[in-house]
């Protein structure tokens, strides 16, 4: 028994519903990527529910600590471990003061796209606050050309409101495994800063006691709008 969650399409997954139950499963699959960089198909405005947040640096690891009973004797001293790094897509949407979110909002017109061909994940809806309509149009891109680069559109329109409309892009490096052990948490912020159209923020792996070397992961974002932008971290 199988269970189709997207489209029958030559280059394209497409689904017109958001599957709450299968939330993971579509986010693994709309997984995007460029060799050095890549992330899971999360929404920047974040999911409440069942999720599983995820972006990853190649060649980013741990060697975690093997914590096992007499049972599993053999088992190794530690094992590498790829790290979920800063999380650099993050969008809070605020509509009328309320903060979106998709596990719990009403919504319609519903659509999600992964353009293998063109390497770009689009997402729409429509938001729905007890009449009040304001329709949400994403797109996200990871650059083969330039290997650091990730470029999100973001774009929120009221269809017949004149609710506020605020986006508040963050970087958030307070990440974690979630096959660590005892919540572990493997990065201690370095730098961190925040000006009116960007923000950055660097990172790097706690010691080991292994010898392996420490990675330093930085990410800084630069927002374009037509209206003042504020960076968040």
């Amino acid at each position: 028994m199988y269970k189709r969650l997207f489209e029958v399409d030559n280059w394209k997954l497409i689904t017109h519903q958001l599957h709450h139950k299968d939330i993971r499963l579509q986010e693994s699959l709309t997984s995007m990527g460029n060799g050095y960089m890549g992330m899971r198909g999360n929404f920047e405005e974040g999911y409440s529910a069942n999720s599983h947040q995820g972006t990853y640096i190649a060649g980013v690891w741990f060697p975690d600590k093997t914590r096992v009973g007499w049972w599993k004797n053999g088992y190794p001293e530690y094992f590498g471990k790829v790290l979920n790094a800063i999380n650099f897509i993050g969008i809070d949407l605020l509509i009328g003061g309320e903060k979106i979110d998709l596990a719990t909002q009403n919504f319609n017109d519903f659509y999600y796209e992964l353009d293998m061909k063109n390497g770009v994940l689009i997402r729409k809806f429509t938001v729905d606050q007890e009449g009040k309509k304001t329709k949400i149009s994403v797109k996200r891109f990871v650059s083969l050309a330039t290997k650091e680069l990730c470029a999100i559109e973001y774009l929120a329109t009221p269809l017949n409101h004149d609710k506020t409309i605020k986006m508040i892009p963050y970087l958030d490096g307070n990440v974690q495994n979630e096959d660590s052990n005892y919540d572990e948490k493997f990065w201690d912020v370095l730098e961190a800063e925040v000006e009116p159209e960007t923000a950055y923020l660097m990172t790097k792996t706690v010691a080991n006691p292994f010898g392996v070397p420490q990675f330093t992961v930085a990410a800084r974002q630069r927002f374009i709008s037509d209206f003042p932008a504020t960076g968040v971290i």
